[in-house]
């Protein structure tokens, strides 16, 4: 069973102190508890799967070289180290254009198919869903990818983000909202737009 977020976040906070005060112990128990959520989050940023492991490396190398910059106070530690995951992805596509992965699409479309047209109909709508996505900015994109694909808490993305906690609500609500209203546009069609034949 998972610790509730404030526990975690408070025990996340003093490994790092320990970590910082020399305990390679703290360290390895950070490296565990954090690689797997950092590792998803780059990875599905990253199509290359050695560019991937590459920039977690350099992610968990920057944690062990900046651990005396992090303040409890000031957030917490697994949003900082999103953070630093963030710009290290940012810089990996400064000369390409970064594309972000939607795994948590679904959750926007009903439910259960059961016959074959219906599933045509429903990867018709996920299409549109997808190409929805893709026409939003890109900060739209990131927020949206940060709070379903990556399961960020709104704290943690406008601690990576520099937004405000609220404006990063009123975002990714506004946006989840449209994108409902688009997909509930299509259900109202029926899936006219799906050629059977």
């Amino acid at each position: 069973m998972a610790l509730p977020w404030p526990l975690r976040d408070r025990l996340l906070a003093r490994r790092a102190l320990a970590a910082r005060a020399g305990d390679e112990a703290a360290m390895r128990a950070l490296y565990r508890e954090l690689y797997p959520e950092i590792a998803r989050f780059v990875g599905r940023r990253v199509r290359s799967r050695a560019d991937a492991e590459d920039l977690v490396s350099r992610v968990f190398f920057t944690l062990v070289e900046r651990l005396d910059d992090f303040d409890p106070k000031k957030g917490n530690l697994r949003g900082w180290l999103f953070r630093i995951a963030r710009n290290a992805i940012i810089d990996h596509f400064r000369k390409q254009r970064p594309t972000v992965a939607f795994d948590g699409l679904g959750e926007l479309l009903p439910a259960e198919v059961d016959d074959p047209l219906s599933e045509l109909i429903e990867r018709e709508r996920l299409g549109h869903v997808v190409r929805q996505l893709e026409a939003q900015p890109t900060e739209i994109r990131e927020l949206l990818a940060l709070r379903y694909a990556d399961g960020l808490r709104h704290k943690e993305i406008a601690a990576m983000t520099g937004l405000s906690e609220s404006a990063v609500k009123q975002r990714v609500s506004r946006a989840v909202r449209e994108l409902r209203t688009q997909v509930a546009r299509i259900s109202e069609k029926g899936g006219a737009d799906v050629a059977v034949g």
